[in-house]
């Protein structure tokens, strides 16, 4: 079996109800995530970063009035997306990452 010709992800993508602010190079605040997992996730509009730059965010989920902040490198970078891939998680902060989106596709399934 060619492991490489099928796409194997790690932790499934899902879509919740969440924004992102993103301290970079630049700054964007209130950017709508298209869909985020315990890997990553991918925000909508313009990138702002170029791939390979490092990043500071704040995962917002409004309907749980929770806040995570996380480090993360862009891994993907168009005129309608930019994706970033989670890095250095502590425990604390995978584990509430786990909680806040179990939380949120609760609330939206």
């Amino acid at each position: 079996m060619d492991f490489m010709a099928t796409e194997a992800r790690l932790h499934p993508r899902q879509r919740v109800d969440a924004i992102a602010d993103v301290i970079g190079r630049e700054v964007i605040l209130g950017r709508k995530l298209w869909d985020i997992s315990l890997g990553g996730c991918r925000l909508e509009g313009p990138a702002s970063e170029a791939i390979d730059t490092p990043v500071q965010m704040v995962l917002s989920f409004p309907a749980l009035s929770a806040n995570l902040p996380v480090a993360g490198v862009v891994v993907r970078a168009g005129e309608d997306h930019m994706a970033i891939r989670f890095r250095d998680l502590t425990d604390e902060q995978k584990w509430a990452l786990r909680k806040h989106l179990r939380e949120a596709v609760a609330r939206t399934g």
